[in-house]
């Protein structure tokens, strides 16, 4: 029953998330946004959908120690992974979509509209797949939703100080030295010049 229920959980999210991806994209036009937004969304109804599901265990077998608060120590975990992922998808489709490969498929001015976002929808599922299958699921197995231990708050201390060093590694800008404009400066030279070899030839 349980499995059953799992099962159905996550079907109705998946497709409740992928509708809301793909009606982004199309209100947007921005691939960034549109993952950005989705995530945090499909991540936030994911959630609930764990504690509902975690809840129907706990009432099935009452002796099961793990944490099923929602606001417990597991929701803490679930934001620190979550904040990794969200940032990780924004830059591994960045990434992607700068492949001059890809860019020039999408890019392609003989290709509709509509193919278009589907191709941009494919990158970002491609971006989202690639962090779920190496951080979000061993880590929702071995560490959100496993079995309470004291090291728990530690580990979550450690992903959000994780997360906000990536979030400032890719929201920084780093100020370059810009290259003196020496075309206005040599206009102004030149001006300063003339002037005062007229005044010069005056005198």
């Amino acid at each position: 029953m349980v499995l059953f229920q799992s099962l159905c959980a996550s079907i109705l999210t998946m497709c409740i998330t992928e509708i809301c991806k793909f009606s982004l994209l199309k209100t947007t036009g921005d691939p960034q946004k549109t993952i950005l937004y989705s995530s945090v969304f499909g991540y936030t109804i994911a959630y609930i959908a764990q504690r509902y599901i975690f809840n129907s265990i706990k009432h099935t077998n009452p002796n099961n120690n793990t944490n099923f608060n929602f606001f417990g120590i597991s929701l803490i975990k679930y934001i620190a992974v979550s904040s990794i992922s969200v940032q990780l998808f924004s830059k591994i489709l960045k990434t992607l979509l700068n492949i001059e490969y890809i860019k020039n498929i999408i890019n392609n001015p003989n290709i509709t509209p509509s193919r278009k976002r589907t191709y941009q929808y494919i990158i970002i599922n491609i971006s989202i797949f690639i962090v779920f299958l190496c951080i979000d699921f061993p880590m929702r197995k071995y560490f959100i939703f496993a079995k309470y231990t004291d090291n728990d708050y530690i580990f979550s201390y450690i992903l959000y100080y994780i997360s906000l060093m990536l979030y400032l590694y890719t929201h920084t800008e780093y100020n370059e030295l810009k290259p003196i404009n020496t075309t206005n400066t040599t206009n102004t030279t030149n001006t300063t010049n003339t002037i005062n070899m007229q005044s010069k030839i005056k005198n």
